[in-house]
């Protein structure tokens, strides 16, 4: 009888391909790389397959620039409510997805799994969207990390800085947590930006009606009775300004709100307000660190639309120079000074 051989699955000729995939895209890869990978591609139709289709996904990421959209990573949160003989497969199928990412966004964009839970971080500058897997979304902002923990009874987000829009799939059986700084904020079906300051967290709703509950020492998010004891219940067109036990709740006018949810379109959009409020937002974009030698600058009054990116700051700063005749001196060290115009 003549030797069997067995041709290779299609969960592994995606494994390996991802690996290859990685190995042909590192700095250090040699001419036996090269080589070896010429042999694999060769040996099967479908490894050659598997590899285009690695690099035609990786093409469209690409062309998304830093803005990565609909990452969609539900095989890795449901693994948790998984049977262990499936999850492993799961798991094999996250590994794959993941190491595209990694590939293509490199460090900037950074997700690993642990445990049952999910990280997902940008750097200064940058933008993601993300799918869930109960059809819910969310949008992380510049300099922003997120924890995803989904499991049959609760999905429960942990927003450690920065800022995310939340799309949050109805589902009462399931209520949508997000933990951020000293509060939770829930939610069943509804749509809502949470926005980290060093001083509280802001809660900006579009759609439906949050709660913003204070955390307690426990982990875990609030019973139902303590939802009735929220700092505030913040409904579409309102936004709460939570510290301690206090709360500010403004009404929105569409301007405004199309206004403070311009980012998730890459954009900032200003009208007559303080120049040092307009830096200080722009900031958040840059490594720059920016400084006012006249105090007196930070109070004019400046407007105009600018990108969420390292191009916004410099825009602003051209401004400056050029149509309000300031000067703009630079350390070389990334610091830069506001000086005002010549007497």
């Amino acid at each position: 009888m003549g030797d069997v051989h067995n041709l290779p699955t299609t969960d592994a000729a995606e494994r390996e391909a991802s690996a290859w995939f990685a190995r042909m895209h590192a700095e250090d890869v040699t001419a036996e790389d090269r080589s070896r990978f010429e042999v694999w591609q060769r040996a099967h139709s479908c490894h050659a397959k598997a590899y285009a289709e690695l690099c035609s996904t990786w093409q469209e990421l690409v062309k998304s620039g830093p803005l990565v959209r609909a990452v969609y990573f539900g095989q890795v949160m449901n693994a948790a409510s998984t049977p262990p003989a499936r999850r492993r497969r799961w798991a094999a199928v996250a590994t794959v997805a993941a190491g595209i990412v990694a590939v293509v966004i490199g460090g900037a964009w950074n997700l690993y799994k642990q445990k049952e839970e999910t990280r997902f971080q940008t750097a200064i500058g940058e933008q993601a969207a993300v799918a869930l897997p109960d059809g819910s979304s969310f949008d992380l902002n510049t300099n922003s990390r997120i924890w995803v923990d989904y499991s049959q009874r609760q999905r429960v987000i942990r927003l450690e800085r920065g800022e995310a829009f939340f799309k949050v799939a109805h589902d009462t059986q399931r209520p949508f947590w997000v933990r951020a700084g000293d509060y939770w904020v829930r939610a069943v079906g509804t749509a809502f930006n949470v926005y980290l300051r060093p001083t509280g967290v802001e809660v900006t709703v579009s759609e439906g009606t949050v709660n913003v509950v204070k955390a307690t020492a426990n982990e875990f998010p609030p019973s139902d009775a303590a939802i009735g004891e929220s700092i505030a219940a913040v409904t579409a067109g309102e936004q709460a300004d939570v510290h301690g036990r206090a709360e500010v709740i403004h009404e929105l006018d569409s301007a405004q709100l199309n206004r403070l949810l311009a980012w998730r379109k890459s954009s900032l959009y200003f009208q007559d307000q303080p120049l040092g409020d307009v830096v200080n937002e722009l900031m958040r974009y840059t490594t720059l660190k920016i400084e006012f030698d006249d105090d007196a600058l930070r109070g004019l009054p400046v407007g105009g639309t600018f990108q969420t990116s390292p191009e916004g700051i410099e825009a602003l700063l051209a401004l400056l120079h050029d149509g309000f005749g300031t000067t703009i001196r630079r350390d070389g060290q990334g610091h830069v000074y506001i000086e005002g115009p010549a007497k």
